[in-house]
């Protein structure tokens, strides 16, 4: 069965791009060079890249042709599922080539939102176990008409995403007011975002928690998403 779902990524990763799916791809990668952007933009072009894989096989009737292999249900789901994972996972490598870019050549800390640090990927995580769980997670009770389920998972996507940068707003916001002497100290909600986005060392072993949340709760939904997806398909009729 392993070797089922391994032909079928094989599937995914050779019929299953387009152009589009690369330009998303080298977009996700140039959004972390842009100075004062938020870093929070440049993997939401990978969920335009996983939605244009379901158009894309949506046109071609590629679920149709694939279940009508000797394959299991089950294998298409998961075969479809590692293909988004190393989609979302090329996400946290091109933020890791930026970081690396970024430092060597004394880039601009970001203005607009959180640096690229432990705290971020962990809040990056969090964000695409959510997206997937309303996308990945519904797509599949009907994978040919996967538009309206996109649309809801992304306007998500943007309200999870202001929610993890607003204590850096808020940090930035009165940053000023602190060093002219207006307030004595920050409030906690700002100083959990001075936390977030600072690149002192001091601050690493809170980021690390923030870091290591987001991948347990990624790995928990990416397993809870599985399987209802993988029971919606087995009822889904084709």
């Amino acid at each position: 069965m392993k070797s089922q779902t391994l032909n079928l990524l094989k599937k995914e990763l050779y019929l299953g791009n387009s152009i589009q799916t690369l330009i998303w791809v080298i977009c996700c990668l140039g959004m972390f060079f842009i100075p004062s952007y938020p870093m929070y933009v440049g993997p939401f072009y990978i969920t335009l890249g996983i939605m244009m894989t379901f158009a894309l096989n949506q046109s071609s009737h590629d679920i149709l042709y694939t279940v009508l292999l000797p394959v299991r249900k089950i294998d298409v789901v998961k075969a479809r599922f590692l293909y988004c994972g190393l989609l979302e996972c090329f996400a946290f490598l091109s933020a890791l080539l930026a970081l690396l870019i970024r430092t060597l050549v004394k880039f601009p800390q970001n203005e607009a939102g959180i640096n690229l640090t432990f705290a971020y990927f962990g809040l990056q995580l969090l964000i695409f176990a959510i997206f997937n769980l309303i996308f990945l997670g519904n797509v599949y009770k009907d994978p040919l008409k996967p538009g309206l389920k996109y649309l809801l998972a992304a306007f998500i996507y943007f309200l999870i995403y202001a929610l993890c940068e607003f204590p850096v707003w808020a940090y930035y916001s009165m940053r000023t007011r602190l060093a002219e002497g207006e307030i004595t100290q920050l409030p906690s909600f700002a100083e959990f975002g001075r936390t977030l986005t600072s690149n002192a060392s001091s601050d690493f072993p809170k980021q690390l928690i923030v870091l290591l949340a987001g991948i347990l709760i990624y790995i928990v939904t990416w397993f809870v998403t599985f399987r209802r997806a993988a029971r919606q398909f087995e009822k889904y009729d084709l």
